[in-house]
């Protein structure tokens, strides 16, 4: 496909440059834009595409449907010219979803083809394709194959959704939230759904994506009542806890728990923090929310590790009760043969009935009821390995082993200095050290070499032809220090052309006291 001019008549690509303010029109603006359209060479399919984005354009603005007159019919200048703007960008923003959910499935498909061309076996036929697309959409590979598992549920199963999402009747984020809710759900499940909402898309109007996914959710446990449990069962064996750091000292503790379990917790702490405040407590009944769960969290290792040593309790508290609000037909509630029958539980929503009913006997889902055995890990008993110095400061800036494996310090280093999942977009725990130039083609297990990836991007970095290219800090250096230290950025390049930059990020991170003339931030300029 030929690239559209790159004059230099404005400072956009293609020297397109829309006008900034939207109240000046200009009858030459839409005509110059195209007349560039119309002079572009390009294959079929891409021909295809653009002339699909320029239909959506034209649609979005001419067709609106979430005011009461499009952009076309408005006056210049007017609040309702405004409204229709922003309801016309909404309604393309729609269409382009069902175009990028297309083009998704599409370059999936690609890949595959060409992987199965190149001999590759069928179960490793397009594993690398969620890495590609990520790297080409610019997103973290997780939310990639999020959005992938979406899309191929959309095209394949709900051909009508797709068809209210192209043409506004769906927004962008109701098609993707009805298609999260259809997770696991079996493909006639999805045609059922969607032959619902192709006939009455009406029934997504003016709900939120809390509400929508319910109920959703509540036509999964309707339709497919026999998967009911094994659904719940695995899910609640994926609870975790995890925390996110923030801002100034603070950090984000996440805990997916069982739904009982969590409405329970949240209505323990609050009433607990209501009573305090009632008491004089100045905090926010929120802040006293979370001071009583560290507080909890940490008399119960204080009363376990007394325990264990054979001590009461030094200050034994009674726990407070926990009640929960579920509303259930007693129907639901006492027949143990029926699994269609859902509950609603208070501060959460839709839940199906025999979790209730599970809890109330003591036996929730993901409870264990078998000795699953042991997975004892494989642990590696020594390498050797020698240390880099800087000369100029003696600091410790690299390490190396002749071993294939990263030995546990420099491994540690490594997650020191990357700090999260050093693949473009991906912000992922750090789970291996990874050779940026793979061990096999001669790359060293070193500190320049290593990087930090999470389980995923390690796995899939092997499957194609990624190519990563280091690029230097800068040739100041003296040549020890430079082969020593890690490149300043790493430029992965994926199987089919997409492009992504790495860049290394330092152990500490310093910053110039003051501005001047030749004072930058560490890392790669804009243009590296």
């Amino acid at each position: 496909m030929n690239k559209a001019s790159t004059s230099s008549d404005g400072d956009r690509p293609g020297g397109i440059t829309p006008r900034r303010d939207p109240a000046a029109p200009s009858a030459d603006v839409l005509e110059d834009v195209l007349g560039r359209f119309a002079e572009v060479e390009a294959g079929a399919s891409a021909r295809t595409l653009l002339a699909q984005v320029l239909a959506a354009t034209l649609i979005a603005f001419t067709r609106t449907s979430s005011v009461r007159d499009p952009l076309t019919e408005t006056a210049p200048g007017s609040a309702e010219e405004a409204l229709a703007a922003l309801a016309g960008i909404g309604h393309l923003r729609a269409s382009l979803a069902a175009v990028d959910a297309t083009w998704q499935v599409e370059a999936e498909q690609r890949i595959r083809q060409d992987d199965a061309a190149e001999g590759m076996t069928p179960e490793s036929q397009g594993r690398g394709a969620g890495h590609e697309i990520a790297l080409a959409r610019r997103i973290s590979p997780a939310a990639s194959s999020f959005s992938q598992a979406k899309a191929r549920r959309l095209i394949r199963d709900m051909p009508g959704t797709v068809d209210r999402l192209w043409s506004g009747m769906v927004t962008d984020q109701q098609a993707s939230t009805v298609a999260g809710a259809l997770d696991g759900a079996d493909p006639e499940t999805c045609r059922s759904i969607d032959e619902r909402i192709r006939e009455h898309p009406e029934m997504l109007h003016g709900k939120g994506q809390r509400r929508l996914h319910a109920e959703i959710r509540d036509l999964v446990q309707k339709l497919e009542p026999e998967r009911s449990r094994e659904r719940a069962d695995r899910a609640a064996r994926a609870r975790h806890v995890s925390m996110t750091p923030l801002d100034d000292g603070m950090a984000r503790v996440s805990a997916t728990l069982r739904a009982i379990d969590a409405v329970a917790l949240m209505y323990s702490l609050r009433t607990r923090a209501e009573s305090l405040r009632a008491a004089g407590a100045k905090t926010s009944v929120t802040a006293l929310e979370a001071d009583l769960l560290v507080e909890d969290v940490q008399r119960s290792t204080r009363d376990a590790e007394q325990d264990s040593a054979g001590q009461a309790p030094r200050h034994p508290r009674p726990q407070p009760g926990l009640e929960v609000g579920i509303v259930i037909t007693d129907t639901a509630l006492l027949d143990r043969e029926d699994d269609a029958g859902t509950a609603r539980l208070e501060g959460y929503g839709t839940i199906p009935a025999h979790i209730v009913r599970d809890t109330l006997l003591g036996r929730p889902p993901g409870h264990l009821r078998h000795d699953e055995g042991d997975h004892p890990d494989l642990e590696v008993t020594a390498f050797f390995r020698r240390l880099y110095a800087a000369p100029s400061t003696g600091e410790l800036i690299a390490m190396e082993s002749p071993s294939r494996a990263f030995p546990a310090g420099l491994a540690r280093m490594l997650r020191w200095r990357d700090t999260t999942c050093r693949t473009p977009w991906c912000n992922a725990m750090i789970r291996h050290s990874d050779h940026a130039i793979p061990h096999h083609r001669g790359g060293p297990t070193s500190f320049a070499n290593g990087q930090g990836l999470c389980a995923r991007c390690n796995l899939l970095k092997e499957h194609g032809l990624w190519v990563l290219t280091p690029l230097s800090r800068g040739e100041s250096e003296p040549d020890t220090e430079r082969a020593a230290s890690p490149p300043g950025v790493w430029v992965w390049s994926s199987p089919h052309g997409a492009t992504g930059a790495s860049p290394t990020p330092p152990l500490i991170i310093t910053w110039p006291d003051g501005p001047g003339e030749d004072d930058e931030p560490p890392g790669p300029s804009p243009s590296g």
